[in-house]
C-alpha cells in the first residue's frame, strides 16, 4: 500500500509539474506576444534622377509612391533641347527598373498632351540614362507638367515630377552659369571681389550671423567672414523658374571646416539667386544664402549651461521641456534630440540622415519634426511630416507620429496619413496646429481641415473643414482654436471654440442679427468681433469688409474681460500682435459705404514670451560670429555626458490613417514663391504680392501658373487701341465681384491695394488695368515708360500722359483700387 501510496505521490507531484510547466510556458508565451517587434529603419533606397540640361546634371528629382499631380511641380523647371529630347540619369542604385514612361500635362491637369512608353534605355554602373523623345505638341515659352513614372522590381511604380518649357531663349545657360561661378568665386577672396559690383551692401543689413547672407551684406559675410571653409562633394543645381527675361536658381552644397576627424564641422548650405537677363549683362537681383551647421553631438558641445548647436538659422531650431524642466527636446536642421540635465545623457532621437547611402536620398531636406511631448522620464511623442526619405514610408509624402520610450531606448510609430501636398504647403499649416491634447487626443490641421485623433484607436473625426482665411483662430500655444460655421468669410452665426487639452467646446453667438468673426488670440484669450447682418463695405462692385460694431475679449472661463465699443464707430482691419490689437475705426457715409477715419490700438495686460526662441540663446564667438546654443539650467561638463542613438523602430502598432474632409467649398488662394522657396498663401492677390515683393518673386494660382512676376516687365508699354487690346477684360469687369475668376479668355484679379509700380505688370503684358476713380467710374492705365503712365478714359476716348511719381499720388489717394487681367487667348 505504501508503495502504491509512494507512486501515486511521484505522478502526482510529476502532473502538478506538468500543468505547472505549462502554465508557465503558456504565459510566457502569451507576453511574448505582447513584446513589441522592433526593427532598425531601412536605408533609402529609391532611385533619384536628374535631368541633362545646358552640358549639366541637374534638377535632382525624388521619386513618390502616391499620386501629388501638380502640388511639388515647382520643385524644379526643365527647359528641353530645340529637339525636345530630354536626357535623363536614373540613379537607381540597384539596377531594379523595369520600366519607363512618361505623361506631359497642362499645369491645372486637364489636359494631356502626350503619354509615351520608352522601350529602350542604358544601364550603367552609375545607374541608368534615358532620352525622353517629347513630341511636338507643345507651345513655346508655356509651362506644362512632365510626370515620369519607373517600373521597378521591387519598390512598384514611382512618380518623379518636374515643370518643362520649350523654348528659344538661350539666356538660362548663361544665368545658370553665372550662379555657379558666383557660388565658386565666394571661397576665394581674391576671386570673390568681383562680385562686389552685383552687391547692394547696406548700412541697415544685420551682418552678426553668417547663417543669413544676402544681397545686402557685406563683402566679409559673403566671403565667409575669413572662415576658412571648403566645399565637399557636388553642388546640386536646380532651375526654379526661367519666366522671360528672369531666372531664379538654387544651388545645394555642403562645405566643412576644421581638421579630418570627430572635431571637423559640417554645414549644408542653400543659395538662392534671382536674375534679370539683359543683353548688356546679367543683373542679380536678389541672393540669399543660408547656413546651417549639422549638429554633430559630439560630447564637447555639451559645456556649461549650454549645448552649442554653432552657425544656424533660428527658424531651424525648436526646443520643449518636460514639467520639471528636466528633460529638454531640440530639433535643430531636421534632427531631434533629447538632454537629460541630471543624468548628463543626450539621445539623438530621431533623423533621416545615414552614413550608408551618398545623402542624395537621405538627406532630403523636404521634411521637418514638430514635437508634441516630453515626459520627465524623458519620453517623447513628436511628428515627422513631409517627404519620407527612408523606412517604410520612403517616397511617401504625409505625417508620421513617433513615440520615443526611453527606458527602451527605442522608437515605436503610431500612424502614418498620406497627404497630397507640397512639404512646405503642409509645414505652413502643421505649424499652425498640432496640438497634443491632456486627453489622448491629437489635433492636426492639414488641407485646410483640423482633425482630431484618437491615439488610443487611431480613430479621427474632422473637427472642421473648408477653412477660409479669417474664418478661424488658433492661439500661441496651440491649446485653443475657434472656427467660424460657414463659407462666409466676414462672419457667421456661431463661433466655435474648444480647448484641445480637455476637448471641451463652447458656442459664442446667440444675435439673430448678428454675424461672429474669429479675429485671434492674446495668450489663450480670445478675441472676436460681432457685425450686424448685411452692414457690408462694398465698392465699385467688390466688397472690401463688413465692419464690426464690436469686438469681445474672452478668457479661458468664459468670462469677458475686455470690449471695445464707440457710438456710430465701425471696426476693421483688425489685426493682433503678440498683446496688441491694432484697427482701423471706419463711419457709416451710406447703405454700403463706410470711410475710413484713424487707426487705433488696444493693449491687453499680459505678459507674453517668445515661444519660437524659447530655450534658445547665442552669443557673438570670435571667429564664427554669432552661434546659437540651447540654453540648460545647470552646469555641464563635456567628459561627464553620454551620447546614445535609438536604433531601432517599432511597427508592430502602426496604422495608415487616410484622413478625409468633407470639403464642400475650397476657398481659391493665391501662392507666393522668392528665393527658391515658398512663401506662404493667401486668400487676397494683395497679400500674397506682398509676401513675394521684396524676394524679387512671383504669385502664381492654385496650379503653379505665374500670375505675377516682379522681375519679368518690360520697360515700356503702349498700347495704341487699349478698348480693342483689353475687349475680353473689358466684357467681364463690370460683373466682377473681387473673386478670383476665370473668364473665357482672360483672368480678373482683384489688386487693390497694391502699388501703381506693382500692377504694371499686366499692363506689359497686354491688359490694361482698371483704376477706379469713385462713383464707379475707372480709367484704364494702357501704358507706361521709365517716367510716365498712359491714363485712358474709356467714357470720353481721351488720352492723357501722367507722370509716374503724380500719377503714383493720385492713385494712392483713391485708395489703390486696380482690378487686373491676365489674357489667356
Amino acid at each position: 500500500m505504501s508503495r502504491l501510496l509512494k507512486k501515486v505521490g511521484i505522478l502526482s507531484a510529476v502532473f502538478v509539474a506538468a500543468i505547472a510547466v505549462y502554465f508557465m510556458w503558456n504565459q510566457k508565451n502569451t507576453e511574448k506576444k505582447d513584446v513589441m517587434v522592433y526593427t532598425s529603419m531601412d536605408e533609402a533606397s529609391l532611385p533619384v534622377v536628374s535631368t541633362e540640361m545646358f552640358g549639366r546634371k541637374m534638377n535632382l528629382l525624388h521619386g513618390y509612391t502616391q499620386d501629388m499631380k501638380q502640388t511639388v511641380a515647382r520643385e524644379a523647371l526643365t527647359v528641353l533641347p530645340s529637339d525636345r529630347s530630354l536626357n535623363i540619369h536614373i540613379g537607381d542604385y540597384s539596377g531594379s527598373i523595369k520600366g519607363i514612361s512618361y505623361e506631359v500635362r497642362s499645369l491645372d491637369m486637364e489636359r494631356l498632351v502626350e503619354r509615351t512608353t520608352i522601350d529602350t534605355w542604358n544601364q550603367g554602373e552609375s545607374g541608368v540614362t534615358a532620352t525622353l523623345p517629347i513630341q511636338n505638341l507643345l507651345t513655346k515659352d508655356k509651362e506644362y507638367l512632365l510626370v515620369l513614372t519607373l517600373d521597378t522590381s521591387d519598390k512598384g511604380q514611382l512618380l518623379y515630377y518636374t515643370r518643362i518649357m520649350w523654348t528659344d531663349s538661350t539666356n538660362a545657360k548663361d544665368m545658370i552659369d553665372f550662379a555657379v561661378d558666383f557660388t565658386n568665386k565666394t571661397f576665394h577672396y581674391d576671386q570673390a571681389k568681383e562680385l562686389t559690383t552685383y552687391l547692394e551692401t547696406s548700412d541697415t543689413e544685420d551682418n552678426s550671423s553668417l547663417g543669413h547672407v544676402t544681397i545686402r551684406s557685406s563683402f566679409s559675410q559673403l566671403t565667409w567672414g575669413g572662415l576658412a571653409v571648403a566645399p565637399v562633394g557636388d553642388i546640386r543645381v536646380t532651375l526654379k523658374d526661367l519666366n522671360g527675361i528672369m531666372c531664379s536658381v538654387q544651388l545645394k552644397y555642403q562645405v566643412t571646416r576644421g581638421e579630418e576627424g570627430d572635431k571637423k564641422e559640417l554645414y549644408e548650405v542653400e543659395d538662392n539667386f534671382t536674375m534679370k537677363w539683359d543683353s548688356r549683362r546679367i543683373y542679380l537681383m536678389d541672393f540669399e544664402r543660408d547656413t546651417n551647421q549639422i549638429f554633430s553631438g559630439q560630447k564637447e558641445l555639451f559645456s556649461g549651461k549650454r549645448i552649442l548647436l554653432g552657425i544656424t538659422n533660428p527658424d531651424e531650431v525648436h526646443t520643449a521641456k518636460s514639467p520639471s524642466g528636466n528633460q529638454i527636446a531640440y530639433v535643430v536642421n531636421r534632427d531631434l534630440w533629447t538632454f537629460d540635465q541630471k543624468g548628463g545623457h543626450g539621445v539623438k532621437v530621431f533623423s533621416f540622415r545615414s552614413k550608408g547611402d551618398d545623402g542624395l536620398r537621405s538627406g532630403y531636406d523636404q521634411h521637418d519634426i514638430k514635437i508634441l511631448s516630453v515626459r520627465d522620464n524623458g519620453d517623447v511623442d513628436f511628428l515627422v511630416y513631409g517627404y519620407m526619405n527612408r523606412g517604410i514610408h520612403e517616397g511617401s509624402m504625409g505625417i508620421a507620429m513617433y513615440q520615443y520610450s526611453s527606458q527602451n531606448n527605442a522608437i515605436e510609430e503610431h500612424f502614418f496619413t498620406p497627404v497630397t501636398l507640397s512639404f512646405e504647403m503642409l509645414k505652413e499649416e502643421v505649424d499652425q496646429l498640432a496640438h497634443l491634447g491632456t486627453n489622448g487626443m491629437l489635433y492636426l490641421m492639414a488641407d485646410r481641415s483640423v482633425y482630431g485623433i484618437d491615439l488610443n484607436s487611431n480613430e479621427y473625426m474632422v473637427l472642421a473643414d473648408s477653412l477660409m482665411e479669417g474664418g478661424y483662430a488658433v492661439s500661441g500655444t496651440e491649446r485653443h482654436f475657434a472656427w467660424q460655421e460657414g463659407s462666409d468669410a466676414y462672419g457667421a452665426r456661431t463661433i466655435h471654440l474648444m480647448d484641445l487639452d480637455t476637448g471641451k467646446k463652447r458656442e459664442i453667438g446667440g444675435g439673430e442679427k448678428d454675424l461672429y468673426r474669429p479675429l485671434g488670440f492674446v495668450g489663450d484669450d480670445f478675441i472676436y468681433g460681432i457685425a450686424g447682418d448685411g452692414d457690408v463695405w462694398v465698392q465699385n462692385g467688390r466688397i472690401m469688409d463688413a465692419p464690426m460694431r464690436r469686438i469681445e475679449i474672452m478668457d479661458q472661463s468664459g468670462k469677458i474681460v475686455k470690449e471695445y465699443e464707440q457710438e456710430n464707430v465701425y471696426i476693421s482691419d483688425v489685426s493682433v500682435d503678440d498683446s496688441r490689437i491694432h484697427l482701423t475705426q471706419a463711419v457709416r457715409s451710406g447703405e454700403q459705404s463706410y470711410a475710413a477715419s484713424k487707426r487705433d490700438t488696444i493693449v491687453c495686460n499680459q505678459e507674453l514670451s517668445d515661444a519660437d526662441m524659447a530655450g534658445i540663446g547665442s552669443f557673438a564667438s570670435d571667429d564664427r560670429k554669432k552661434l546659437y546654443f540651447v540654453q540648460l539650467d545647470k552646469e555641464m561638463e563635456s567628459k561627464q555626458v553620454k551620447i546614445t542613438v535609438p536604433k531601432k523602430v517599432a511597427y508592430e502598432t502602426t496604422e495608415v490613417v487616410e484622413l478625409k474632409g468633407n470639403q464642400t467649398t475650397r476657398e481659391n488662394r493665391y501662392y507666393a514663391y522668392g528665393s527658391g522657396r515658398f512663401l506662404g498663401s493667401r486668400r487676397d492677390f494683395t497679400d500674397a504680392l506682398a509676401l513675394a515683393y521684396d524676394k524679387m518673386g512671383v504669385v502664381t494660382d492654385q496650379n503653379q501658373e505665374i500670375l505675377w512676376n516682379r522681375v519679368n516687365r518690360p520697360p515700356i508699354r503702349t498700347m495704341k487701341d487699349p478698348l480693342k487690346t483689353g475687349a475680353v477684360f473689358l466684357n467681364h469687369l463690370a460683373d466682377f465681384d473681387g473673386t478670383m475668376a476665370r473668364k473665357k479668355g482672360v483672368r480678373l484679379i482683384d489688386a487693390r491695394g497694391c502699388t501703381l509700380n506693382q500692377i504694371l505688370y499686366f499692363v506689359g503684358k497686354g491688359c490694361p488695368v482698371a483704376a477706379y476713380t469713385g462713383q464707379g467710374g475707372y480709367l484704364l492705365i494702357s501704358g507706361y515708360d521709365q517716367y510716365n503712365v498712359t491714363l485712358f478714359n474709356p467714357e470720353t476716348g481721351d488720352t492723357q500722359k501722367m507722370g509716374m511719381n503724380d500719377a503714383s499720388a493720385y492713385f494712392t489717394g483713391q485708395g489703390n483700387d486696380f482690378v487686373c487681367g491676365i489674357i489667356t487667348e
